[in-house]
Formats: C-alpha cells, sequence, structure tokens
C-alpha cells in the first residue's frame, strides 16, 4: 500500500465528509496494492466501479513494516491509482486475520479478482505477497497472517 494525503485527497475526503455527514476527521489514503508489486492496480480498481471488487487483502508484515495502522471496522479509507490522485472513498466493513492457506472461497469471491475462485486468488495474491517478502528480506510462508478487508463503496471521486 502506498499513498499520501495529498491536497487532492484531502480535498475529495472533505467533500465527501460533508456530503455524506460523517462525523471523524479520521480516514486513511492508499493504494489497495504496492503498484511496484501490482502493476495492474489501477485495473483492481475498476472492479470496484463494476461492483465485483468489495473486499481487499494484505499480509500483517505490511502493516507492521510500513508502520500504518490496520484498519478496522467503520474505518474510513480513500483508495487512490497509482498516480496517488483518489478515486474512491471505502468503509471497513469487515476484518478477518488469519493464515494465507486458510483464506476462504468467499473471501476470493468478494475480491472479485480473475474468474473469482480460491485458486485464482492464492496465485496471484502468492506471488504478490513473495515479491514483498523478497523486498523486506523475509521467508515466504504459506501460514503468514492476511488481513481480509470487506468494504462498501461511499463515494466515487469526480474524474479529472
Amino acid at each position: 500500500m502506498i499513498g499520501e494525503k495529498t491536497a487532492e485527497v484531502r480535498a475529495f475526503w472533505d467533500s465527501q465528509r460533508a456530503a455524506l455527514g460523517i462525523d471523524t476527521e479520521s480516514y486513511q489514503a492508499s493504494t489497495f496494492a504496492d503498484v511496484r508489486f501490482a502493476t495492474y492496480h489501477d485495473e483492481l480498481l475498476e472492479l470496484v466501479a463494476a461492483g465485483k471488487k468489495r473486499a481487499t487483502a494484505h499480509l500483517q508484515l505490511d502493516f507492521e513494516r510500513n508502520d500504518i495502522r490496520r484498519r478496522g471496522v467503520g474505518d474510513y479509507w480513500v483508495v487512490v491509482n497509482s498516480e496517488s490522485r483518489p478515486r474512491y472513498l471505502i468503509r471497513i466493513t469487515d476484518v478477518d486475520v488469519r493464515p494465507f492457506n486458510q483464506v476462504a472461497q468467499s473471501f476470493a469471491e468478494r475480491e472479485g479478482e480473475g474468474d473469482s475462485s480460491l485458486d485464482y486468488w492464492r496465485n496471484v495474491h502468492r506471488e504478490y505477497f513473495e515479491l514483498q517478502c523478497a523486498e523486506w528480506g523475509v521467508p515466504w510462508s504459506e501460514d503468514l497472517l492476511t488481513v481480509c478487508e470487506g468494504f462498501e463503496l461511499l463515494a466515487v471521486a469526480p474524474a479529472g
């Protein structure tokens, strides 16, 4: 996950916060994935627009290594594209932390990637997580904790 609260991100957050009556000032701003390892990141954003993607997953290590507070139910997240421009405001609806090899088919379906099968999910995420682990100098293991986040789409940023 990469991203920052640029002026454009803050303006989108402020406008949506007012429009939706959100009473907190707290939100995160980042991509779904590190675009160095997921060159297809912006394609994932299109799955959100199509209503197919309503979940995402990260290694627990991603939060720890990047000193990012792990999101919880009710947290707001401005998802940005690979150019750090705001695309969506989402709210986390559920969080489940489990070993990679115990992620269920039902979660893969909610992620909505590829054919939405668990095999597809495991192959794509294993490849991505292996690249992250190599970058961090951490051995890949099928039992690494995976943070599975469900979300609801609240707002779409205007094209710009």
